[in-house]
C-alpha cells in the first residue's frame, strides 16, 4: 500500500463547520440526462431551475435538499425530494443514477407516491426507525429497487427538522457502514440488509458521538465523517497487494 495515504482516525480533530461540511456538501449534475431518461409523466422537480450553476451545470447541496425536505408535506413533494437525492448521490457524470430512479417507477407502477406519503407521516408521527422499518425489506411501505442507502437519504432530507421521538435521521450506506464497523469493532455486512434495529443503533451512537465530539455538534457532521473514513478505508483495502 506503498503510496496510499493513511485514513485518518476519527473524532482526532476538531469537528468540521456544519456549513460548509454538510449544508455547502453538494455536486454538479446534467438536468437534461435526468428528464430524458425519467418515466413519461413524471418531470423534474421545479425548484431544479432555482439551483445555483457551476459553470455549464446546476449544483445540488444537501442545504437544498433539506430545505425542501422540510417544505414536503404530500407523497408528490416526497418524490421530487427522491429524485433530487439521487441527482446529489450521482452528481456527474450521471452514471446509472437516472435508470436506478426509473426502476424505482417501473417496478411500482402506481405505488411510489401513495408508499412515500405513508413513509413521509410515519416518519413525523412514528419517528426514524418506523419510516425506516416501513421502506425496509418486509415493510408496508417497502417500494421495489429502492434499497436502503437512498431511502435513508430520502429520510434525512425529508425528517432531519421534523421527525418525531429522540433521534434524527442519518444516510446510511455502504460507507457510513464500514466506518462503523472500523469505529465500534463491529461485522455488520457493508452491503447490507440492515435491520430496523440495526438502524436505530448506529442512529444511537451517532448522537452520543456528536455529543462527545464537540459542543453542538450535529450528528449529520458524523455522518459524513463516518461516510469518508469508510470510503478511505475501503480504497485501501482495493488497492492492498
Amino acid at each position: 500500500m506503498t503510496g496510499t495515504p493513511a485514513c485518518t482516525p476519527l473524532f482526532d480533530e476538531d469537528p468540521p463547520p456544519r456549513g460548509t461540511y454538510i449544508l455547502d456538501h453538494g455536486f454538479r449534475f446534467n438536468p437534461e440526462i435526468w428528464q430524458r431518461r425519467l418515466p413519461d409523466g413524471i418531470d423534474l422537480p421545479a425548484w431544479f431551475g432555482d439551483l445555483p450553476r457551476a459553470g455549464r451545470w446546476p449544483r445540488i447541496t444537501r442545504g437544498d435538499l433539506l430545505r425542501d425536505g422540510a417544505a414536503a408535506d404530500t407523497g408528490r413533494m416526497a418524490v421530487d425530494v427522491l429524485i433530487g437525492a439521487y441527482a446529489w448521490g450521482h452528481g456527474l457524470p450521471a452514471g446509472r443514477g437516472p435508470a436506478r430512479v426509473r426502476q424505482v417507477f417501473d417496478r411500482n407502477i402506481g405505488r411510489v407516491e401513495q408508499h412515500l406519503d405513508e413513509a413521509l407521516r410515519l416518519l413525523r408521527s412514528g419517528g426514524p426507525s418506523a419510516a425506516y422499518e416501513g421502506l425496509n425489506h418486509g415493510g408496508d411501505q417497502r417500494l421495489r429497487r429502492l434499497g436502503a442507502s437512498f431511502f435513508t437519504k430520502l429520510l434525512y432530507f425529508l425528517g432531519w427538522d421534523s421527525a418525531v421521538g429522540s433521534h434524527q435521521p442519518l444516510i446510511m450506506d455502504q460507507y457510513v457502514v464500514i466506518g462503523l464497523n472500523a469505529s465500534r469493532n463491529t461485522a455488520w455486512e457493508p452491503l447490507g440488509p440492515w435491520t430496523a434495529d440495526q438502524n436505530c443503533e448506529y442512529l444511537s451512537w451517532a448522537q452520543q458521538r456528536a455529543r462527545g465530539w464537540g459542543a453542538g455538534t450535529e450528528t449529520d457532521v458524523v455522518e459524513r465523517a463516518l461516510w469518508e473514513y469508510g470510503r478511505c478505508l475501503a480504497k485501501r483495502r482495493r488497492d492492498a497487494p
